[in-house]
């Protein structure tokens, strides 16, 4: 027996010896490889289409509008002035052809056409906008004018560098139901705006601009509609995200006269975090203040569109001012 046990013994310490050599281990765990890290594929900066355009297009708008009731030739009756960002609630329809094409704007379910016997500034490089007009003969003082950007239709682009936009363009629609009827202004910026994406986050950029819109005025019992014009500058601190605006303005009468001096006036708008949209507030050293909004348009916001408005009261005058700005890096 205690033979027995002894064999027993030695048998069991061979066998954990053997257990034990690791040079003896028939599978040893290989060592694994590292893992590559995949190479991010860059993300594709966005496309855009650009004008003068290739074929009929729709566009929403960022508008600003007014309207003002009765006879121009005595004191009308003011409505207000405001101002919409993008929205389909006033859109248009252009094209590329305006020989044979008719355009179309809109503001909720009131229209407007025009083809190309309606044109009373036909497009050519030596003008900045090319105009349609349309007067109602079965009712008096019933008319509709359509004034576009001229940056729309090949080959006959402005002149003009500064309006040589590539991705936004205006328009200015202006109507009247009767002498005695409703009046309607609708100021408006449109075209292919920045990718939310692609909307910059940092530094500051100026932007090379123009302004026009319309003014109503009504003092002493005379009323006067003039076309707006002058000069400003724009300013965006995509860090901050606030837009600056500083507009230096005349006036003309919509049926010719003297070119004069109206105001300075200055408008701040703030960008929300990953909009390509601003809106702000617009005020002048008199007493006349109102509301912007705006968007960025083109890669890397590289132009810029603005629509303002104002109510108050300027020399003695009850006043309502619309326009737009626009402007390119």
């Amino acid at each position: 027996m205690i033979r027995r046990h002894m064999i027993m013994s030695a048998a069991a310490a061979t066998l954990a010896l053997a257990s034990c050599s690791g040079s003896d281990d028939p599978d040893p765990t290989p060592t694994p490889s590292p893992t590559a890290t995949p190479t991010p594929t860059p993300t594709a900066s966005p496309t855009y289409t650009a004008f003068p355009l290739a074929t009929a297009a729709e566009f929403s708008t960022i508008n600003a509008a007014t309207s003002y009731t009765g006879n121009p030739a005595g004191a009308v009756t003011l409505g207000a002035a405001s101002t919409e960002p993008m929205s389909s609630r006033v859109r248009l329809a252009t094209s590329n052809l305006i020989a044979s094409a008719t355009y179309v704007i809109r503001e909720n379910t009131e229209e407007s056409r025009f083809v190309n016997a309606n044109v009373t500034t036909a497009p050519a490089p030596a003008v900045t906008e090319f105009v349609f007009r349309t007067n109602d003969t079965a009712t008096a003082g019933k008319f509709a004018q359509l004034e576009f950007l001229n940056n729309t239709i090949p080959s006959q682009v402005t002149s003009n560098t500064a309006l040589q936009l590539t991705n936004l363009s205006y328009a200015n629609w202006w109507r009247g139901d009767s002498t005695t009827g409703a009046k309607r202004i609708a100021t408006t910026v449109f075209g292919y705006q920045t990718a939310l994406t692609d909307v910059p986050t940092t530094g500051t950029q100026a932007y090379t601009s123009t302004v026009v819109g319309k003014l109503v005025s009504v003092n002493g019992g005379v009323t006067t509609v003039s076309r707006v014009g002058g000069t400003v500058t724009v300013s965006v601190n995509f860090s901050t995200a606030l837009v600056d605006v500083t507009l230096t303005l005349n006036q003309t009468p919509e049926g010719g006269g003297t070119t004069t001096a109206y105001g300075t006036f200055t408008a701040q708008g703030a960008i929300p975090v990953g909009q390509n949209q601003f809106s702000g507030s617009f005020a002048g050293n008199a007493a006349l203040s109102g509301t912007i909004q705006g968007g960025f348009f083109g890669s890397q916001g590289k132009e810029i569109g603005i629509a303002f408005a104002g109510n108050g009261t300027v020399g003695g005058g009850n006043q309502r001012l619309v326009g737009v700005v626009v402007g390119k890096k």
